[in-house]
């Protein structure tokens, strides 16, 4: 047998070294890893989607299963990652590892860990900074607008920042704490030197300074182009609803896979969790939802140190996930540059006091020395550029400081958030046949009891609100016969309804059991010694079987 395949996380993959790693893995462990394509980008490039499972224990599609998928935006390299690292740690661990057997053996993880490939190969592989799609758009001429167009004009692969001189109109004075860092000019500031700090670029068309920034040619967000609250006036929404076939493929793979009771939508940057509701409060979404997205988010918190956050984006894959599917799910802001360096994100986010926000900068480059070395921060550095004259170009590296992390602190990135995903599947409804016993009422004549269990925390239905949207089939249990036996009683399938999950017995109160058993029974006539077959279903909570035998007494305990 092959060895297992090796994958650096101390780099970011292309897609090409990423569909290989994929095949080679599905090739090394068939039992574990199937691989196929969901459907093609915007450039015809496969989307890639793992079904991580042990097959032994029962195919993907009958198991309780968790979504997650990674860098739907361009340039948020680090969650492809974080799914690689996934499939890597649970391959290698499966059999030595009591949590991923567990894991393997009960659920299924659909992992899709580039979604976006398009956008990501042009983010690896060339200076530019983009947000999602390589599609152009809303306008194809953004190009020809005159003003400052980001790109590399020092052809040293990267487009930072640019500082240009202005003494009379500049914003910005260098600190005199560190000289890398620029703080806002006071108001009744004068001398200079002062300075603009614009986007590195060059200038198109007839524009004088201050010059206009121009966005990038790809305006597009695959992530509001989702079909929950989707509307017109949504920034890079697209001209419709899963208009973008990359979105598409996505809704079409959730919808197809009902087994699917819970998301990880993987992104950069910040260090917290983004979770529903996101367009109305929380009182007003059902409690036991709540209360479980919340008590699941702090799992994640446990083992990640990231905080959890309701959201209020729009048509994102999160939001649509649990309106339209009832699917609780996490947008998970991978990599926290700012806590790295003990700088709160919500007062960095909200601070306008000089003082305080030159503070958070030099405590930020303290920690860019201390651990980096200094490598994230660009020094500033005289470029004479062709239309500007004297310029210089320095800053934080965008694309492996602030929006990823350092490739040196990838691994770890990568292997807490594996955790984080792991407890999340952890969470999910799991059926099970507690006991049957088969009773013989007269010679040839028996009854049959089953008792079926969830032993998950959820409960079958995964929510609340996929029993509202009658998305979900109620659990159900079914009782197949040899040829020579006749059911007397009692229908073949019986229904359940839906089972609730050990959270539903967590009463604030203390009282109480959650009602997380369901009984049925059967009356045969068959053979003594007979087998019978008995199969209880959950779309949420998996297919589980046991053979029963037409003899006196308990089948189990």
């Amino acid at each position: 047998m092959s060895e297992h395949p090796e994958l650096s996380f101390n780099h970011y993959v292309t897609y090409d070294e990423m569909t290989t790693y994929l095949c080679e893995t599905r090739d090394r462990y068939p039992e574990l890893v199937t691989l196929s394509s969901i459907g093609k980008s915007y450039e015809g490039r496969d989307v890639w989607a793992v079904a991580l499972t042990n097959r032994e224990s029962g195919t993907p599609c009958s198991k309780p299963a968790l979504y997650c998928d990674g860098n739907i935006h361009a340039g948020e390299v680090t969650p492809s990652m974080v799914l690689l690292y996934a499939i890597d740690y649970m391959t290698r661990r499966f059999g030595c590892d009591e949590e991923v057997d567990h894991l393997l053996n009960t659920r299924t993880l659909y992992l899709l860990p580039r979604v976006n490939p398009d956008g990501a190969e042009k983010y690896l592989t060339t200076p530019h900074l983009l947000r999602s799609s390589v599609r152009p758009y809303p306008d194809e001429n953004v190009q020809d607008l005159p003003g400052l167009h980001p790109c590399d004009v020092d052809d040293d692969g990267q487009i930072l920042t640019m500082r240009v001189r202005d003494d009379h109109r500049g914003e910005w004075r260098v600190s005199g704490q560190d000289p890398r860092v620029m703080i806002p000019r006071r108001p009744a500031e004068r001398g200079g030197p002062f300075y603009h700090l614009y986007r590195e670029g060059e200038i198109r068309g007839e524009d004088v300074e201050p010059f206009e920034e121009r966005p990038v040619p790809w305006g597009l967000d695959i992530n509001r182009n989702f079909p929950s609250n989707w509307h017109a006036e949504v920034e890079g929404g697209g001209p419709y609803p899963t208009s973008e076939p990359e979105v598409k493929s996505i809704v079409d793979f959730v919808v197809n896979h009902n087994n699917i009771g819970g998301l990880q939508a993987f992104h950069t940057y910040g260090g917290f969790f983004y979770r529903n509701p996101y367009q109305y409060p929380e009182e007003e979404m059902d409690p036991d939802d709540l209360r479980a997205t919340v008590e699941i988010a702090r799992e994640g918190e446990s083992v990640t140190g990231y905080t959890d956050e309701k959201s209020n984006n729009c048509s994102t894959l999160t939001e649509w996930a649990y309106e339209h599917r009832g699917i609780l799910g996490y947008t998970t802001e991978v990599w926290d540059r700012l806590g790295r360096a003990g700088v709160d994100r919500v007062e960095y986010r909200n601070c306008h006091d000089p003082a305080q926000r030159e503070a958070m900068e030099i405590r930020l480059m303290q920690w860019n020395d201390r651990e980096l070395s200094g490598r994230a921060f660009h020094r500033w550095r005289s470029f004479e550029h062709p239309q500007l004259g004297e310029v210089e170009l320095g800053g934080w590296d965008p694309k492996f400081a602030v929006q990823n992390p350092p490739e040196e602190l990838l691994h770890q990135e990568c292997h807490k958030n594996t955790r984080w995903l792991m407890r999340h599947a952890g969470a999910l409804p799991c059926i099970a046949i507690e006991k049957t016993a088969v009773t013989e009422e007269a010679p040839g004549l028996f009854r049959i009891d089953v008792v079926v269990g969830n032993h998950g925390y959820l409960p079958t239905s995964a929510s609340n609100k996929a029993r509202d949207l009658e998305v979900v089939r109620p659990d159900s249990v079914k009782l197949e016969l040899p040829g020579a036996a006749e059911r007397v009683m009692g229908t073949p399938e019986q229904e359940l309804g839906f089972l609730e999950g050990f959270m539903n017995g967590q009463n604030p109160r203390g009282t109480g059991a959650a009602r997380s058993s369901a009984s049925a029974a059967w009356m045969v006539r068959g053979e003594r010694g007979s087998e019978l077959k008995i199969t209880a279903r959950s779309e949420r909570g998996g297919c589980t079987s046991r053979w029963v035998r037409l003899v006196a007494g308990p089948s189990d305990g």
